[in-house]
């Protein structure tokens, strides 16, 4: 089932239905280093600092 509220870009991923959604219920965001404050330093691209 497709979840219009997650949207994707990641075409190559097998959740992606190709016209930029995911049918995942939920998923996992990573970061790139241990303390992340900007966007570039986590694997998310709705990332805002908070600290």
């Amino acid at each position: 089932m497709i979840n219009p509220h997650i949207k994707c870009h990641v075409t190559k991923c097998k959740y992606n239905d190709q016209a930029h959604h995911c049918s995942l219920n939920d998923i996992t965001v990573g970061n790139s280093c241990p303390s992340p404050c900007e966007k570039r330093d986590t694997e998310c691209d709705s990332f805002e600092e908070c600290c």
